[in-house]
Formats: C-alpha cells, structure tokens, sequence
C-alpha cells in the first residue's frame, strides 16, 4: 500500500468519524465513568476501527462498527475486572457543566450510579437512547438483536432505573 493509497483511507476514516464523535465520546464517558479512562477506551476503538476499516463494506454502517467495537472492548475489560472502580463525583466534576449547579451535578451522578446497577444491555440501549440520542434502529443494528429485544431493554431500564432513584428518595 502507498502513501496515497494510506492517505485516502484516513481521510475516509475521518469523514465517517467525524460526524459522530460527540456522540461517540459521551457513550465512552458514561460506560467507564472517568474521563481518562473514556478517552483510553476511545483511542482503544478508533485504533482497532482503522485497522479493520478496510472490513467495513457499507460506508453508511460506519457508526455500527464504531459502536461495536467499543461495546466488544467495554465488555472484554469489563469481564476481565479491568474496570471496577465504583462511582465517585469527586474524580467526576469535570464532564458536567461547569457553570450548572452543584445539585444538579449530584442529580447527575445518582443517575449514572443506579445505571450502574442495570444490567449491561440495558444499560447500553438507555445510554444510546437517552443521552446519546441515536434512534431505535441504530440501537438495534449496535446491539445486533431485534428491534422489540431493544424497546424492551429500554423499557424495563427506565422501569428500573425508576424503581432504584425511587428507593433512594425514600432513604433520603
């Protein structure tokens, strides 16, 4: 492969990517809780993105692989016990707004904590879903299961997400 040949390939990369950064980067930062860690994870998929970007045979599936990828890498640290840190808002102030109030920032953390506590998928599809904001279709095609398998997810997640924010209101 020549210099040209390496060239048209990133900026092909970076056409597809770029677009979808934001989105791409806010799902690492809520799947791993630290941003030191989100920006490994996402270095971790875009590198192995590229080396097999010559895989991706629709343009236009891009995300999907992105996605993918970082999913597959999440769950391999994951089961490994790489990642275990609990939550802490401490080591957190930095990803939320910083001009919003502190109430809302604790608000913030609550909630990615009692995500924590949902199942993986779930969690996943609320995170594409709800912060993210990528449509059930594409959640689907990430996932790589059926469209009624992600609305379920989604609904029994916000169900027991409800369910865990309720029980600490209570104790509150």
């Amino acid at each position: 492969m020549n210099m040209v040949d390496n060239e048209q390939i990133q900026n092909r990369f970076m056409e597809l990517y770029e677009p979808i950064h934001t989105k791409f980067h806010k799902y690492c930062q809520v799947m791993v809780k630290d941003e030191e860690m989100a920006k490994d994870l996402q270095s971790d998929v875009i590198l192995a993105a590229y080396e097999n970007f010559e895989s991706l045979r629709k343009p236009e599936s891009f995300k999907y692989f992105l996605f993918g990828i970082a999913r597959n890498i999440f769950r391999k640290r994951l089961s490994r016990n790489k990642i275990r840190e609990r939550f802490d808002i401490l080591n957190r102030q930095h990803q939320y707004d910083a001009g919003s109030e502190l109430e809302t920032n604790v608000d913030i953390g609550l909630l990615y904590e009692k995500m924590d506590l949902l199942p993986t998928k779930q969690k996943e599809a609320l995170i594409l879903f709800e912060i993210s904001g990528f449509a059930l279709k594409e959640i689907q095609e990430i996932q790589g299961d059926s469209l009624s398998a992600v609305k379920l997810r989604l609904s029994r997640g916000r169900e027991k997400l409800k369910e865990l924010l309720s029980d600490t209101v209570i104790k509150l």
